[in-house]
């Protein structure tokens, strides 16, 4: 069976439903077509009603009329009715396929062509046109879009928005006129032939099928044909200069679409090199959301990994499986995962390939125990490839991890929401940290943020604005909250974590005590040091001096320092050296007279973490314990102004600050 368009079934359908002769502008009226146009359908379809047993009569200013029996009419009538769907997809001049291009022009390349230049490229007439942009708009004033400027877009319309509106509009369309491209997606998108840049399709169908096979994972149909629309309208739109807004979504949100950062950094060098586009930050994480969000997965299936590269992946999980007394070792694609990342990793660190994660200042606050623990744990890289992780590879390993023990451990997200900007909430956040378990995760964010974002995931919102939230516990306290509001808001905590393990010290559950690894020789207080280099030559000589370390002591300290910013905002300066350098596990502790800039922060307090190898077991309840101390203001400033050792030793044996 020949295929014809929608139209020209239309028109065969006024045909076998007229009564009497009609002029041809009467056809065209109602296709909303030129009569040029319908003269060629009248031809196009002439054929097909002779071969049913019936012909076009035409009569000079008359008109046309079908001729043929009533019978051999209501036979075609029901055959037109099953033919329709057939031939939806070769439409291409419907008033659907113009009010689709009409769109694209507005939502994806911000054209306003005029009702004349649609006129000449559809062969219609100027109120044809008129009649198409009447509908396009009105569909257009119904979406979340702001209101249109003379058919464009607002200038304070945000980009993600754009492009959630155009590809519900292309689904719409593809499921009237082509049902078949989302039954099976593999197939072409011809339909968008004449829309979107041939070399755009072509790349976002081989980057799918690459990262399917690269991660060994088949998407299902519909997946597949989501993220192609996606990413087709995502490179449209950015090949014309539009880049995608900051997302303000919650960090803990962000973990697992970041395992994807590296998966969408590839795909972004590539596109520069294709369609030289330059991704921004944003741009990068949006498309981490957009794989996330149709279930790609980190992985490496159709590429080698050699025995070196799976030993070492296989030691840095079962270190942390050690450190976190999680057994996070049972997680096949926590391994697919670590590799897909290391593999790359490798490569950019012996080429001095520097990649930020955006990130990271996020996780080394909320994820401090994780974080502190995987910088442990990297020593693996140094023993296997004699490299050392700077603290955005560290923070990208960090996420994997976190994402693993939160499949295993039941975690709690807390939102502090305060009104005058940061300073309330970071007080209430340094406030409440300290006693908090890993498996509470705690976050700084906007009433903007709360208000944009769903919040079914929360447990428990801290206010010190008025806030009503429907169904999610709001704990308000006061800008400056008082020593019972603190407590109100630990007793709370302690009642959502219950009986949870815990990375942190705990008065229930652990023993540990700073003071078997701290000794009066590794006390230094009120010290006169201008500068960082000084006060680290002066630490490593004093741990060299008792024995407590190896000669790749010094080389550990030195390295992680250039590596990354080892202070924290409390004003505590934090160097660590590898564990295989170390002798015995000692603390050291220095104050001095005057503030000295360590990265990017002010420090007078100073606390070496050396740890040895034999003694990693206890390293997550000593690293948590030791934390407990330093990670608020109030409790640096009380071991600043130490006036003994006796003094500092009494203060580090406190529970709470």
């Amino acid at each position: 069976m020949e295929k014809r368009t929608k139209r020209e079934n239309e028109l065969i359908r006024l045909l076998l439903h007229q009564n009497e002769y009609q002029a041809t502008n009467y056809f065209s009226e109602k296709l909303s077509v030129s009569s040029k146009t319908t003269y060629t359908d009248l031809k196009n379809i002439e054929t097909y009603l002779n071969e049913n047993g019936l012909t076009i009569d035409r009569v000079p200013r008359k008109g046309i009329y079908l001729i043929g029996s009533k019978e051999m009419k209501e036979r075609l009538k029901g055959m037109v009715q099953q033919d329709r769907v057939l031939v939806l997809e070769d439409e291409e001049y419907s008033p659907a396929y113009r009010q689709l291009i009409m769109i694209s022009s507005i939502l994806l390349y911000g054209e306003k062509i005029t009702y004349d230049d649609y006129a000449k490229q559809f062969l219609v007439s100027k109120q044809s046109i008129k009649k198409d942009m009447d509908e396009v708009l009105h569909y257009l004033k119904k979406t979340e879009l702001l209101e249109l400027n003379e058919r464009r877009i607002n200038a304070l319309e945000k980009e993600t928005v754009i492009q959630k509106v155009y590809k519900k509009y292309l689904v719409r369309y593809s499921k009237k006129y082509h049902p078949h491209v989302e039954k099976s997606p593999r197939g072409s998108l011809n339909f968008l032939a004449e829309i979107i840049e041939p070399k755009i399709l072509e790349i976002v169908n081989d980057f799918i099928e690459k990262i399917m096979i690269h991660t060994g994972k088949i998407l299902n149909d519909y997946f597949v044909y989501s993220l192609k629309l996606s990413l087709i309208i995502f490179l449209t739109r950015l090949k014309a200069g539009h880049h995608v807004e900051k997302q303000n979504e919650f960090v803990f949100k962000d973990l697992q679409k970041m395992q994807l950062y590296m998966v969408a950094l590839n795909f972004s060098d590539e596109i520069n090199q294709e369609l030289n586009c330059l991704f921004s930050k944003n741009d990068i994480q949006y498309v981490c959301s957009l794989l996330f969000a149709h279930s790609v997965v980190p992985g490496i299936s159709d590429l080698p990994v050699d025995q070196k590269m799976n030993a070492v992946t296989n030691a840095l999980i079962n270190e942390m499986t050690h450190l976190l007394d999680i057994k996070v070792d049972q997680d096949e694609q926590l391994f697919q995962s670590l590799i897909a990342h290391i593999m790359p990793m490798l490569h950019r660190l012996k080429n001095d390939i520097y990649v930020r994660n955006p990130l990271k200042e996020s996780i080394k606050k909320q994820y401090t125990t994780m974080f502190t623990l995987t910088q442990f744990a990297s020593a693996v890289f140094e023993k296997y490839y004699s490299l050392f992780l700077n603290e955005d590879e560290v923070s990208f390993l960090t996420i994997h991890f976190q994402v693993a023990f939160e499949k295993i451990q039941s975690t709690k997200h807390v939102l502090i929401v305060c009104g005058n900007g940061l300073a309330t909430s970071e007080l209430i956040f340094n406030r409440i940290k300290q006693n908090l378990p890993a498996s509470v995760i705690v976050e700084i964010v906007t009433e903007k943020q709360l208000l944009e974002n769903p919040v079914d995931d929360i447990d428990l919102i801290i206010a010190a604005i008025p806030l009503e939230i429907e169904k999610i516990p709001v704990l308000h306290v006061s800008a400056l909250p008082t020593a019972e509001e603190v407590a109100m808001i630990a007793t709370y905590l302690s009642n959502i974590s219950e009986n949870e393990k815990t990375f942190t010290y705990s008065k229930e559950n652990s023993t540990i005590s700073l003071i078997p690894f701290i000794q009066k020789e590794l006390i230094f207080l009120e010290q006169s040091f201008y500068r960082k280099e000084e006060v680290l030559a002066y630490l490593i000589q004093q741990y060299q001096t008792l024995g407590l370390v190896n000669d790749g002591f010094e080389e550990s300290i030195i390295q992680r320092e250039e590596l990354g910013n080892t202070s924290i905002v409390s004003g505590v300066a934090i160097p660590h050296s590898a564990p295989d350098t170390v002798k015995e596990t000692k603390l050291s502790f220095m104050t001095t007279k005057q503030p000295i800039q360590w990265g990017i922060n002010q420090v007078r307090l100073i606390v070496t973490i050396a740890i040895a190898e034999k003694d990693m077991v206890i390293a997550k309840d000593l690293v948590s314990a030791l934390y407990d101390r330093i990670d608020s203001k109030e409790c640096v400033d009380q071991i600043i102004q130490s006036q003994s050792v006796e003094e500092l030793m009494t203060c580090l044996k406190r529970r709470e600050c």
